[in-house]
């Protein structure tokens, strides 16, 4: 886009009004002028790696730590000066060269910290260096106040010793002068002045011969001479002297300093670039929070959908709950929109925000839309909105329309974006109309994306039966005749200008004789174009029941499922809880069989050790037919693959790790061996087995896994990668595809030993650290093969 045609779009649709809302968000000069001249892309490439800066400091700011960016000086005319050899800097332009400096070292460091959040931004850290030994070299001879230190140089120290000497002998021979002149009544005040560098005495002028020395200044009433006296003359004369050698000394040494800059030249400018690209940066992802916006996709097929859209200069300026969103979409092979409705019912507002949302995106912002809004490239946007009379000019609204339509007509072509507001307005409306039709269809030709708004009724009937061309609509609410300024696409809308006028008072009689003379068939069509938005309100009303409804049921679906997911909870507690009774009780059996054994034995089975006998197992047979039998429970239940299993007739127990066969039989990970047995031969074991991994002074308790993440903590590394290994391959066992490896942060060694040993591990397809949500650097995502 010329910058004569973005000056007129940007007018037209206050993109200069965004631009300056984003200016105040900037902290450096630097960073307004990129605002100022923020790039217009055309190349899908560029706009989305700028798209994806912007994204990723919005996510900085709004989950992340303050980003360490603050209001920095413009340094590019001290850093102009220095290039002169034998130039210096002064002491508070160094102090700002070293705040920009420190600032842009805790920059570097803070993107890589966060290198693989923000990769795009990252790379940007590349092009900082920090200069620390240039830091060091200014924090050597400037002081926080600005002043070039004493210990800068031997020689300027030794100078200012002297200097602090003599000024002290001068000030006290001097307050005694004055001690003296005040007693007699020849001095005017009690206290030293400072004149031209010097102290002097104010003598009044009438006692001037009291006190021999040189008149150095008077008052303006000449009432007061300044007299510095002659007996510090000498004293004072010296006191310039060395005062101008340590001037001197000053200079050599930020001459020095200066020179220490010059050669660092390059890569400070370089990072003022940095940082001032930075700073725009940020005040677009701030921009964006005010917003509540989103990156827009970029669509190829010159497609425009936008979800939720609201005008961003309304958002600023008032409640975003009162702002009613704009959905629409409008691009295949209707590429040409009409919009209708009544007067102030959002139109051009609509025509606007279309217009200025482009604007927006092809700039590298977000928009104000919920995300999977999508917009084409525009190599052009043209607007032609609002009155555009011009007195100076000699020109009508019409003439000024057609002069603008005119100069698009000139340049727009298939990959730019046309925006007129009330087309074929201003003249006779027959007239208008024609040439409104002939001007749309030569755009519809040419394959731009076109959005007209109009109040014509033939135009209504032109785009219903014209191809590449729709109708759409702000709908109007015909109980209240208030404007909803909700767009709807695929109908045209009616003016209401009868019902308007009844409701503002116009007399019934009038607007009856109006509907006779715009004839039958026109009252036909306004009647129809009433009765579709009746019912397309209707729909709507249908549907926001009907989604409430939907979203009422999905909730009780969802608590059902989760009571139902208790219940059963419950019943497998209960369940488990009986089996492990029934194992205690059989344990009790064994245990009173061995002693009851034993003390027939003893007693030689005698009659009443027998029957006691009896007495006791009968008694325990009771208990154990009370409980159901524990491989009875087992078989009520579905066996799957990643089930732990008893094998009837064996011990120890194992995990299926196929599905069922044709001959119903399933493969069984059997101490160490896959067995292919029968599923009619298996048990649901009641609990998974418990293994214990012991490393040094730590003991870590591993079950089998039914959760997808270990937890690490604590371990040392050693320690460690021995539980991870163990775990990969029981987690790669249950048949998990993704699991987390809990390190924390801390020092990160433990974060890189687990790094080193899962990459390259054959169970391992891929690793990568946590997102914001997942628990950030203090986890490693790993993806099993």
């Amino acid at each position: 886009m010329s910058s004569k045609s973005n000056e007129a779009v940007f007018s037209t649709l206050e993109f200069n009004t965004v631009i300056d809302s984003l200016s105040e968000l900037t902290v450096s000069p630097i960073g307004k002028e990129i605002i100022e001249r923020l790039t217009f892309f055309t190349d899908a490439s560029g706009l989305r790696k700028e798209l994806a800066l912007v994204t990723e400091c919005r996510d900085l700011e709004r989950f992340d730590e303050p980003f360490p960016l603050h209001r920095f000086q413009d340094l590019r005319p001290q850093l102009r000066r220095a290039e002169a050899v034998g130039a210096f800097l002064q002491p508070e332009e160094f102090l700002s060269l070293h705040q920009f400096l420190t600032m842009m070292r805790k920059i570097k460091a803070y993107l890589q910290d966060r290198s693989e959040k923000i990769p795009q931004l990252h790379k940007m850290a590349k092009g900082i260096l920090p200069k620390t030994e240039l830091t060091r070299a200014i924090d050597g001879v400037i002081d926080p106040s600005g002043r070039v230190k004493d210990r800068a140089s031997d020689t300027l120290q030794k100078l200012r010793r002297q200097l602090t000497k003599l000024t002290s002998q001068a000030r006290g021979r001097l307050e005694t002068i004055l001690r003296t002149m005040v007693a007699n009544g020849f001095a005017q005040e009690d206290a030293l002045v400072l004149r031209d560098g010097r102290l002097v005495i104010p003598m009044k002028e009438t006692h001037r011969a009291r006190l021999k020395g040189l008149v150095v200044d008077e008052s303006s009433s000449g009432a007061t001479l300044f007299v510095e006296p002659m007996e510090v003359l000498e004293l004072n004369g010296e006191i310039r002297h060395i005062s101008a050698r340590e001037r001197q000394e000053v200079e050599r040494i930020l001459r020095k300093l200066t020179d220490r800059v010059r050669e660092h030249l390059p890569e400070i400018k370089s990072m003022q670039r940095i940082a001032g690209k930075l700073d725009a940066l940020m005040a677009r992802a701030h921009f964006s929070l005010q917003l509540d916006g989103n990156p827009a996709d970029i669509d190829d097929h010159g497609t425009i959908e936008l979800k939720s859209a609201r005008h961003p200069l309304l958002v600023l300026r008032e409640n975003k709950k009162d702002i009613v969103p704009l959905s629409m979409r409008i691009g295949d092979e209707k590429r040409t929109l009409i919009i209708t409705g009544p007067n102030a019912g959002g139109k051009t507002v609509a025509l606007k925000t279309v217009g200025l949302l482009a604007l927006m995106h092809q700039h590298g912002l977000h928009i104000p839309a919920q995300e999977g809004s999508a917009l084409p490239l525009f190599s052009r946007i043209f607007a032609d909105i609002g009155d555009r009379q011009s007195i100076e000019e000699d020109l009508s609204t019409f003439s000024s329309h057609i002069e603008s339509i005119i100069r698009i007509l000139d340049r727009a072509d298939g990959e730019c974006l046309v925006l007129l507001d009330e087309i074929g307005s201003a003249t006779d409306p027959a007239e208008g109309a024609a040439l409104a039709e002939v001007i749309l269809s030569e755009l519809t030709d040419r394959r731009c994306m076109t959005i007209a708004t109009t109040h014509m009724g033939a135009l209504k009937v032109f785009a219903q039966e014209a191809e590449g061309i729709v109708n759409g609509s702000m709908a109007f609410d015909q109980e209240t005749l208030t404007p909803t300024y909700r767009f709807q696409l695929g109908i045209p809308g009616s003016s209401y200008a009868f019902e308007i006028a009844g409701r503002l008072g116009l007399p019934e009689k009038f607007v009856r004789d109006a509907e006779v003379r715009i004839g039958e068939d026109r009252s036909k069509i306004d009647r129809l174009i009433l009765h579709l938005e009746n019912e397309l309100q209707r729909t709507h009303a249908l549907l926001e029941e009907a989604e409430i409804k939907e979203t009422r049921l999905s909730g009780l679906v969802a608590l059902y499922k989760d009571r139902i997911d208790a219940i059963q909870k419950e019943a497998d507690s209960r369940r488990e809880k009986i089996v492990h009774d029934a194992e205690d009780l059989l344990r009790e059996a064994n245990t009173t069989i061995e002693q009851l054994v034993k003390e027939i034995k003893e007693k030689q089975a005698d009659r009443e050790s027998i029957k006691s006998a009896k007495a006791k197992l009968t008694a325990l047979k009771e208990k154990v037919e009370q409980l159901p039998r524990k491989e009875e429970e087992h078989e009520k239940l579905d066996l799957q693959e990643g089930d732990w299993v008893v094998w009837k007739g064996h011990s120890g127990r194992g995990r299926i790790v196929s599905g069922v066969d044709s001959h119903g039989r399933v493969f069984v990970q059997w101490n160490g061996v896959k067995l292919r047995i029968p599923l009619k031969e298996l048990a649901l074991a009641a609990s998974p087995p418990k293994q214990a991994v012991q490393a040094g002074a730590a003991r870590i308790r591993l079950e089998t896994r039914t959760t997808d993440e270990i937890d690490l903590r604590g371990l040392t590394a050693e320690e460690a990668i021995q539980a991870a290994e163990k775990y990969l391959t029981e987690a790669r066992m249950a048949g998990f595809k993704t699991i987390k490896i809990i390190h924390g942060k801390g020092t990160g060694v433990l974060r890189r030993e687990i790094s080193k040993h899962v990459k390259g591990h054959p169970l391992v397809k891929n690793q990568r650290l946590g997102s914001y949500y997942e628990g950030d650097t203090g986890v490693t995502i790993v993806e099993l093969k």
